[in-house]
Formats: C-alpha cells, sequence, structure tokens
C-alpha cells in the first residue's frame, strides 16, 4: 500500500512537472513575441529583408495549406479509418492497419522529400501550393485514419446490433448510426490534423513554401508563403534585424495552434456539437 502511495505520488510530480514546463514554454514563446502585435503585423507584407512590415501573405498562405490539406486528407481518412474497423476480419487489413501506424511516425522531413520527388518532380507540378497541400495530406492521413478507425470501434455494440435489429444493412449501419455516433471524435481527429498541418515546417520548405512573396497565390501551381517556413527564413537567414519578426510570427503561430487544439479537446469532451444522445 505505502508503495502504490509512493509511486502514485511520482506520478503524479512528474505530470505537473511536465505540466507546468510545457506551459512556462508556451508563455515565454507568446509573452515574448505577443509584444510585437501590431495592425501592420497582421496586414501588411515583409519587406526590407524581413526587417519591417508584417506576416499577412504567411497567414493566408497558411490558412489555404490547411484548407487543402483538410480537403484531401479528412474524406479519405474518414473512409480507411471506417474501413479497417468494420471490415478487420479481411487478410489484408492487418499489414494495412501495421503500415498506418508505422507511417505516423515517420519524421516529416521524410514526408517532404517523398513529395518533392513525387508532386514536385515526377508530376511535374513544381514547388507549388498543390504540392504543398498533397504532401501535408500524406502526412496528415495515417493520424486522421486512425483516430477514425478508433472513434468508430469505441461505438457501444448495442447501437450497431439495435440498428441491424431494425432491418439496416451494413451502408446503413455505418452512415446513419456510427458515423452519427462518432462524429465529435471524427471531427477532432479533423481538427488535430488540422493542427499539425499548420505547423509543420520541413514539407512545405521542399514543396511549395518561399522565403518572400510580394502577391497571394493565384493558382494551385503558384508557391506561397507559411508562418512555419517563414520562421525559419527569418531565423536563419536575415540575422539579428529580422528575430523579432521570427518571435511575433512564432507566438502568433503557436496561439493558432493551441486555439485549434483546445476547440478539439473540448469536442472530444462533448461540450461542442449535438449530444451524441440527442436527435
Amino acid at each position: 500500500m505505502k508503495k502504490d502511495l509512493i509511486l502514485k505520488t511520482i506520478f503524479r510530480i512528474l505530470t505537473y512537472s511536465t505540466f507546468l514546463a510545457t506551459i512556462g514554454i508556451f508563455l515565454v514563446v507568446i509573452i515574448d513575441g505577443a509584444r510585437y502585435f501590431s495592425i501592420d503585423f497582421f496586414i501588411k507584407y515583409p519587406s526590407n529583408a524581413m526587417t519591417e512590415g508584417g506576416v499577412f501573405p504567411a497567414i493566408v498562405g497558411s490558412l489555404i495549406l490547411i484548407s487543402l490539406g483538410i480537403i484531401f486528407s479528412v474524406p479519405l481518412g474518414i473512409i480507411m479509418g471506417i474501413f479497417l474497423s468494420e471490415y478487420d476480419t479481411l487478410f489484408f487489413i492487418k499489414p494495412i492497419d501495421v503500415a498506418l501506424t508505422s507511417l505516423s511516425g515517420i519524421p516529416s522531413i521524410v514526408y517532404g522529400l517523398f513529395g518533392l520527388s513525387l508532386f514536385c518532380i515526377r508530376m511535374n507540378l513544381g514547388t507549388s501550393l498543390i504540392s504543398a497541400s498533397l504532401t501535408l495530406s500524406l502526412m496528415t492521413l495515417p493520424v486522421i485514419a486512425s483516430s477514425v478507425k478508433e472513434a468508430v470501434k469505441a461505438v457501444p455494440v448495442e447501437l450497431r446490433e439495435a440498428a441491424y435489429a431494425l432491418g439496416c444493412n451494413k451502408t446503413e449501419v455505418i452512415s446513419k448510426v456510427l458515423l452519427k455516433a462518432a462524429k465529435n471524435r471524427i471531427i477532432t481527429s479533423a481538427l488535430i490534423g488540422s493542427g499539425r498541418i499548420f505547423g509543420e515546417t520541413a514539407p512545405i520548405i521542399l514543396t511549395g513554401a518561399v522565403f518572400f512573396s510580394t502577391h497571394l497565390p493565384k493558382s494551385f501551381l503558384d508557391p506561397v508563403m507559411a508562418l512555419p517556413s517563414h520562421i525559419y527564413y527569418a531565423s536563419m537567414a536575415y540575422g539579428e534585424s529580422a528575430q523579432w519578426m521570427a518571435k511575433a510570427s512564432s507566438a502568433l503561430l503557436l496561439i493558432i495552434v493551441l486555439i485549434i487544439y483546445s476547440i478539439a479537446f473540448t469536442m472530444r469532451r462533448g461540450k461542442i456539437g449535438l449530444d451524441n444522445r440527442g436527435k
């Protein structure tokens, strides 16, 4: 009993220490960068070697990337997750499941190199918005598919049996029962994938991001500025005079990611959206 109490105390101390350290890092980055926030920072283009102006094209570029990435990855991720959950008796499902789990842990730079080879070079899309979006979609797909699979598996078996007892077929059970019951967790998975897309740097540097742009992308084949790559370029290539912009951009990116994850975890607890027991 005493040993269990000691272990419980140790784990609690480690948990609180990790939590406080994480909060401390967030506060340092946000407080240090937010002091540079201004109207010009949000609505102007960067100028004078990243030492003046703002990050408007990087904000818009990141929003476009996250939108396209979700459009490409979420529908396919939902279909794959449902298939892995509902047809897990098929002989080839287990290897696919193992492959998805493995792909979830691959470093993002590997996806960037793959996207560079396939989309930019082999498919001749070049350094472009579409190349970066497709690369980010491939990177996020395993995470969304695995999360959807677990969400569907977590639906009580009584709901499935009741639907079959009422005469529903497999398709109707999936569309009218499983997806409805697991909708909050599926939306949560999509939001978590969005947060990862928004914060990735390596894939977009290799496939679609540029140092500086004087205009917003006019087509899917144009390159784009994005907040993560902008932070990297401002920090590494433009010296001390541009560090304020890197700090402000880091604070903005962290705030947006925290908002996305906060919405996701709030939905996971069922505090947003229709209750699954409702209509």
